[in-house]
Order: C-alpha cells, then structure tokens, then sequence
C-alpha cells in the first residue's frame, strides 16, 4: 500500500473517530433517579439548564446541574437558580435558592447544587430556574 493511500485511510478513520466522540459529549442526557417525578426546567434568555442530575439520598433530594451561556463571550453567569418542589396538589413542598459557581475562569457554563429535605410523593413536579434579577 503506498504512503498517500495509508494517509487518506488514517486520515478518514481518525474523522470517523472524533464525529463519535463528538456526538457522545454533546449529547449527555439529564440523570434522573427518581420515580414519579418529573422535571421542569427554564432559564433567562441567553442561558440554558443542562446536566441535570436528581437522586433520592435518603429523606432527601440532591439536585445538581449547569446553567451555561449560549452567547459566544465567557463572562461570569449571573443569577440565582430556584429550585422548587412542587406536589401533586400544586403546593409547594420545599424551595431553595443557589447561587451558580463557575468552575473555571475559561467556563462558559456554571454549576449549581441543592440538597432538598423532602420525599416528593408521586406525581410531584421538581421545577428549576434560572433568574438573572
């Protein structure tokens, strides 16, 4: 096999190679552990909740995720993030407040975590926001 051969066959299978990396990192889907429970999530224009993870620890509900910035600038991402549990009835169970972290100066996203005391009973709605005032 001659060398330009060898080169365009390596050169196509590392493409191959990164198009299925590629795909894999953009599309991580929210980890949800909980039964019965569903999520709703909403942002200030140019943010957006991703990485959403939900697990029953104990008595309790660790909710975690990112809000990122869809505008190409690396600036810090302002805000809070309300965090609400919601119950079958409509009332509401429990509500915390956070404030998002970057976890770099480079990041264009920044991270948020809430430790709920609750035990959400089925059908209740975990509602996520994200407010710039």
């Amino acid at each position: 096999m001659n060398d330009d051969r060898r080169q365009r066959m390596l050169a196509a299978a590392l493409a191959a190679a990164l198009s299925v990396v590629g795909a894999g990192c953009a599309t991580q889907p929210d980890v949800l552990q909980t039964e019965g429970l569903s999520v709703q999530k909403s942002a200030d224009s140019h943010f957006e909740i991703n990485r959403v993870r939900v697990y029953r620890d104990g008595g309790a509900l660790s909710v975690s995720g990112d809000v990122a910035n869809l505008m190409p600038q690396r600036i810090l991402t302002p805000g809070r993030v309300e965090i609400s549990v919601i119950g079958p009835d409509g009332s509401t169970l429990v509500e915390e407040i956070t404030t998002p972290m970057r976890k770099n100066p480079q990041a264009r996203s920044a991270h948020f975590y809430a430790r709920l005391p609750v035990t959400p009973p089925t059908g209740s709605t975990l509602r996520i926001s994200h407010h710039l005032d």
